[in-house]
């Protein structure tokens, strides 16, 4: 019977959608970051290597998440005590194209990322915020992506086409991830790009493979 029970586990636990959360040791990456991230049924793997370079800024789509009272008792999360029954904000990449032509551009980078497969995109991170960040960040029109001049990833916060300020990530705390996975094909002149980002765990479309090597071979095969 014990094996029957164990095999039960392994089967409910592997259907859980894959989640990334904090934990009390690990700061989880910002948005733009670059690794590899798996997840286990007994912890979390993280490396985080690069940052995407951006010489132009990406829009992000936000939204508003309420912690409320009654969770704290039905939904195991790992916020701390002084964090619940809270607003968090979750940052989503919403301008894929803007971003997929950027990396695509820097040859270093993917020079990279095509070595290896297993490096996925943090495109969405939930942030716990200060109450003032907080008001900033719910009254702005748009907020993008940006890079400073120091080359870390930082978010601009416009109202009527206008920056009225720029936050940092460290300004809170980021509480949860998530991470897309890059979907290989040949270009116009027959080279490895990246043509789609799909959510962790996702097939890419006709044509499209997540292994850049499976790409080339493909297309020494054809020659």
């Amino acid at each position: 019977m014990k094996s029957i029970y164990i095999f039960l586990f392994v089967v409910i636990a592997s259907c859980k959608p894959i989640q990334y959360s904090q934990s009390k040791d690990i700061a989880l990456p910002e948005l733009g970051t670059l690794g590899i991230y798996t997840s286990y049924l007994l912890g979390n793997d993280y490396q985080p290597k690069t940052t995407v370079n951006l010489s132009k800024s990406v829009r992000l789509q936000w939204e508003a998440i309420t912690i409320q009272k009654r969770e704290i008792f039905t939904k195991k999360d790992t916020l701390i005590t002084s964090q619940k029954d809270s607003i968090l904000i979750s940052f989503e990449i919403l301008d894929n194209v803007g971003l997929l032509k950027q990396i695509n551009a820097d040859k270093e980078l993917m020079k990279y990322l095509r070595k290896n497969e297993k490096y996925k995109l943090v495109s969405e991170v939930t942030v716990h915020f200060p109450e003032n960040i907080l008001q900033q960040i719910q009254s702005s029109d748009e907020i993008y992506l940006t890079q400073t001049k120091a080359k870390t990833l930082s978010l601009n916060l416009l109202k009527n086409n206008k920056i009225f300020n720029q936050i940092e990530f460290n300004d809170g705390k980021i509480v949860k991830f998530k991470t897309t996975e890059f979907c290989w094909g040949l270009n116009k002149r027959r080279e490895p790009e990246i043509f789609d980002l799909v959510p962790e765990g996702t097939e890419c479309s006709s044509d499209t493979y997540k292994s850049a090597k499976k790409v080339e071979k493909k297309n020494e095969f054809k020659f």
